[in-house]
């Protein structure tokens, strides 16, 4: 009897909280999203890219142009290629659902007897 319960209570908590499998374009749509924030970048990167966006803003050396522009980009674009490819696995592992861990139940042993 205890165990039709339990299988029933296994159904319904697997039905609300899988109830369907995500498709690939879902998958391929939050990984795209994730790109840009792939590789975080450390206080004394940023440092030195706020280093370099100042100096390039230094008119009477650069004129109007900023030549330090193209490096910065690099930078910014550079930083998905070096991205952790686990960083990747383990987004694509989360989304995949995982079935429920099944619920057992222990019968009592007499009256006052220990679980």
């Amino acid at each position: 009897m205890q165990n039709s319960n339990a299988e029933k209570l296994q159904s319904a908590i697997s039905d609300d909280l899988f109830p369907q499998v995500q498709h690939i374009s879902d998958v391929k749509q939050v990984l795209e999203e994730m790109q840009a924030n792939a590789q975080n970048l450390r206080e004394p990167q940023i440092k030195a890219m706020i280093l370099l966006e100042k100096m390039g803003e230094n008119t009477y050396l650069h004129g109007n142009d900023n030549p330090y522009k193209k490096i910065l980009g690099s930078i910014m674009e550079g930083k998905v290629h070096v991205a952790d490819p686990g960083y990747y696995l383990d987004t694509i592992e989360s989304l995949i659902p995982k079935p429920p861990k099944p619920i057992v139940m222990a019968e009592r042993e007499g009256k006052g007897g220990k679980r």
